[in-house]
């Protein structure tokens, strides 16, 4: 009945760049990057997001008027912008859930640590703290996407899990020189990608939501396995922002 309504309004309204959100277990989750906060939707905007994006075709009894007066709220509000140009325009990277992690170093011994892994590692974690103080979590996700598409211009040799593994764990060694991972989950993962960069290697990282009670979590994965994290950890995560 409302099919062509609805049509229009799916070509006009759309997520404004900042915005991301899931849908867990029925909940509709939020992710803000300008504010760096996270927001369960109403059952009012969850209505909005359901009929916007998750497919749904059927209005409430307050008809097309009201519908069009939510999504106005959700515009004054910043979550959805009516032109492209405010749009975020590119889908997340569809990763695989975690099956696989990097638990240790398999070899006798630790590895070879030369002066070079030690500032590269001290430049990731002061690049990554500076940004982290003097920028909003939108730039610093956006510095990271700019960096992503620039290196895509120019492919490198992909790096082998031998070669992964081992700076994977030449980080763990020495990030305890500079910070402690308790609690700083997205710092810890900001600085490790910043320094596995720094050697071609690049994987994403994935910002995750779970209900039952709310928590957030972020993690570093390439395919199916975690780089600082174990499968337990992010298993009842579901992704909410990859980048």
């Amino acid at each position: 009945m409302h099919e062509n309504f609805l049509k229009e309004l799916r070509e006009r309204y759309f997520l404004a760049k900042h915005i991301f959100y899931t849908n867990v277990d029925g909940h509709f989750v939020v992710l803000d990057l300008r504010q760096n906060s996270y927001l369960l939707l109403s059952d009012t905007e969850k209505y909005v997001f359901s009929v916007l994006f998750e497919g749904q075709n059927k209005l409430d009894a307050q008809g097309p008027d009201h519908f069009k007066k939510l999504i106005e709220d959700l515009v004054i509000q910043g979550l959805l912008v009516d032109t492209p140009q405010k749009a975020r325009q590119h889908s997340a990277p569809d990763l695989p859930p975690v099956t696989r992690e990097i638990s240790g170093y398999p070899y006798d011994g630790l590895p070879a640590i030369r002066a070079s892994h030690v500032y590269r590692c001290l430049k990731a974690f002061l690049y990554t703290r500076l940004v982290w103080w003097f920028n909003p979590m939108e730039k610093i996700i956006h510095k990271i996407k700019k960096r992503q598409t620039r290196l895509a211009a120019r492919p490198q040799p992909e790096a082998s899990i031998e070669q992964i593994r081992e700076l994977i764990e030449i980080f763990r060694i020495l990030k305890g020189l500079f910070y402690t991972a308790h609690n700083e989950c997205l710092f810890d993962s900001l600085t490790m990608v910043n320094f596995l960069a720094s050697y071609g290697v690049y994987p994403h990282v994935v910002f995750g939501v779970q209900m039952g009670p709310f928590a957030a979590h972020a993690w570093v994965q390439e395919g199916r396995r975690i780089y600082n994290g174990q499968i337990t950890q992010v298993a009842d995560f579901k992704p909410i922002m990859i980048v």
